[in-house]
């Protein structure tokens, strides 16, 4: 009879040393789903449902500093199936209100408001504190002259900084 229940102690001090390694989810392992790329960027971009507001620090219009721009503030939301943005000075490259995108699967371009004759590339750093962003369009004004814009086509650079 000892032998019968030292053989049960054995096999449930065993049983307790197996269940207690293996974890069940909460034992120092992140069981939180990864996001993809494209995610990340989102998040990073547009952070939650709020948004993420980027004003610029400066800008550059084929090569010279420019003051045209300095207040530009774009906010921009995003989900994976809605993305949209308001700007506060930032006409006539930039609506009050409208939408935006990747450029299809790169993640390091989007096009504003369906645009894509002036995509512009962009460089996110968000570990930096503020996290920056950076926007480079060969921006082409659609309908030129003829629509009552000159001198708005070139070569723009806009570094921001999340606000």
């Amino acid at each position: 009879m000892k032998r019968i229940n030292s053989y049960f102690l054995v096999l449930f001090l065993l049983s307790l040393s197996i269940l207690s390694s293996c974890g069940g989810g909460g034992g120092g392992g992140d069981d939180t789903p990864q996001l993809t790329p494209e995610e990340q960027r989102l998040v990073d971009l547009a952070g939650t449902s709020s948004g993420v507001t980027w004003a610029t620090t400066s800008v550059t219009f084929d090569g010279a500093s420019s003051d045209f721009f300095a207040d530009l503030t774009l906010t921009i939301r995003g989900t994976a199936t809605s993305k949209t943005y308001t700007s506060t000075n930032g006409s006539p490259l930039f609506g009050a209100s409208g939408t935006w995108d990747f450029n299809g699967s790169n993640i390091n371009q989007i096009i504003f408001d369906g645009d894509d004759g002036n995509i512009y590339s962009i460089n996110l750093n968000a570990s930096a504190t503020p996290a920056t962003l950076t926007m480079t369009v060969n921006y082409t004004a659609s309908g030129g002259v003829a629509a009552g814009i000159n001198g708005a086509d070139g070569t723009y650079v806009f570094n921001m900084e999340k606000q």
